[in-house]
């Protein structure tokens, strides 16, 4: 039967799996990035619109959805440490993400668009690039973990368990 709860749970779903699942594939494509430096450009672009036309937008949805379950099924917030531990994380992972990660690779983007094109030199990239890549990647092994943190909150419910 359909009612808000289940619109709210498909939407909230559906918007985490699209989100955040992109994202796990990222430390592939920099790998191929490192493997074939002549494809940066691409590479880090394909992840820079991935981030900023779906990642981001609908990290927005997340939490909207939720509110919207939270309120479906009258949870007592403050009683539900799980979840307001996993807002906490969320709201400083999406913080994280929107004014730090996609503005590093943005800047990563740019950088790498300016490069002369051809192959990079033979000392490797320029120090820019490096500083700029190894901090993409910090930043990405925080944003995943607080991913697979939230899910697993979302999912066990550590003190006290939903039934709808």
């Amino acid at each position: 039967m359909w009612n808000w709860f289940t619109f709210f749970l498909i939407v909230h779903i559906l918007a985490v799996l699209v989100a955040f699942g992109p994202s796990f594939g990222y430390p592939i494509i920099g790998a191929l990035i490192a493997k074939h430096p002549q494809h940066a450009v691409f590479g880090t672009e394909v992840i820079e619109t991935i981030a900023t036309r779906m990642t981001i937008p609908l990290a927005v949805v997340v939490p909207l959805s939720g509110t919207g379950l939270i309120y479906n099924v009258h949870i007592d917030l403050w009683h539900s440490e799980w979840l307001v531990i996993s807002i906490v994380l969320y709201t400083a992972m999406f913080i994280y993400g929107v004014f730090v990660q996609t503005r590093t690779g943005a800047k990563l983007l740019h950088v790498l668009q300016s490069m002369p094109p051809g192959p990079p030199s033979e000392g490797g990239p320029p120090p820019e690039v490096a500083a700029l890549s190894r901090k993409l990647r910090l930043g990405g092994m925080y944003l995943t973990l607080s991913v697979v943190v939230i899910m697993v909150l979302m999912i066990w419910r550590p003190g006290g368990a939903i039934t709808h």
